[in-house]
């Protein structure tokens, strides 16, 4: 049940962030010279948004729990979604009508959310649109949140969904990992995982903005401040997410944070960062010690979009431009076979 004033209080900083910008930007031009009126304050209402949820956790994922909105318009009926369960998780599967699974590849997608918040039922317009453009199979796990389930917790349930696939019969040569944010880093966290302990690799990994620093050193965090909606900087009034979900685990532990690890023998990864997010640096620092390792990987920075952009614009052109290079990627699954 949703606190009292909650929603009210969300919808107050929500309001007086969207006209205070306006005025701003009224005054002194865009805060992006390449943004649009829709894009600007859509960043801006995230932020207060999630600055404002964040400090009543408990009162933002009793709202999320009645998020479960239908495919898109454009999907409905050429697309299904079908609830089932990995590693003893709930999710669900998102398929093209009338598609033989044996010609496709499979998807496992981790959604974002700092490690506390999110779901499939958020993403699903993206899933549905990502798995629509890859022309692939996707299941969207829904893995357990801090701060009641803290590090590993999200890390074994990805682990034990993705044994589910490979004990289902799934060819691990026709398996991707994905995801955005926190979802992005526990890919990456994965793959490490089942490099250590000598289990069969999927075909690659591409994601969006991961998050693989959670020791936050970061520079972009301070220097994208401004052009970012995410509640990660330093405060006084919340614990951040990644405190949350680490509890006493050291930040540096690769399984929780990829970029500290050792990429060595890991899958073709593909990652997309925008050149105004906050963690700008997480993908890039990634990037470089996977290429040092000798990782096939490709880093695609958009250089005017926030965090996640694909999920947070998805009408804007450089959206359109990100799936259709994951597509891509997707693809050369085929011509190498």
């Amino acid at each position: 049940m949703q606190r009292p004033g909650f929603l009210f209080k969300v919808i107050v900083a929500v309001v007086r962030a969207v006209a205070t910008q306006i005025v701003h930007r009224l005054l002194c031009g865009p805060l992006v010279s390449t943004w649009p009126w829709s894009v600007e304050l859509r960043v801006v209402a995230l932020r207060a948004l999630f600055q404002a949820g964040s400090m009543d956790r408990k009162a933002r994922k009793s709202a999320e729990i009645f998020i479960d909105p239908p495919l898109p318009r454009r999907l409905k009926g050429i697309m299904e979604r079908i609830p089932a369960v990995l590693g003893d998780r709930p999710g669900e599967w998102l398929v093209r009508k009338g598609t033989d699974l044996d010609d496709v590849a499979t998807v496992l997608y981790f959604h974002g959310g700092g490690y506390f918040g999110g779901s499939p039922g958020t993403h699903r317009y993206f899933t549905s649109t990502l798995a629509w453009e890859t022309h692939t199979t996707l299941f969207s796990l829904d893995y357990r949140l801090a701060p009641e389930h803290r590090f590993p917790a999200a890390l074994d349930d990805a682990y034990a969904a993705y044994l589910d696939l490979l004990a289902a019969g799934t060819d691990p040569a026709r398996l991707f990992l994905s995801g955005d944010s926190a979802g992005g880093g526990l890919a990456l966290a994965l793959l490490l995982r089942l490099r250590d302990e000598s289990k069969p690799m999927p075909a690659g990994a591409f994601v969006f903005s991961p998050y693989t620093d959670l020791a936050h050193t970061a520079e972009s965090i301070r220097m994208n401040a401004k052009t970012d909606y995410l509640s990660i900087a330093p405060s006084l009034d919340r614990i951040p997410p990644n405190l949350l979900y680490l509890g006493d685990t050291d930040p540096h532990h690769p399984w929780a944070s990829p970029l500290y690890g050792d990429f060595a023998g890991l899958p073709r990864l593909l990652l997309f960062a925008g050149g105004k997010e906050m963690i700008l640096d997480d993908s890039v620092r990634v990037a470089e010690k996977a290429a040092a390792a000798g990782v096939e990987v490709t880093l695609h920075i958009e250089d005017d979009m926030m965090h996640v952009w694909p999920v947070v614009v998805p009408e804007q052109p450089a959206a359109k431009r990100a799936l259709a290079i994951a597509a891509e990627f997707v693809a050369r699954r085929e011509t190498a076979e």
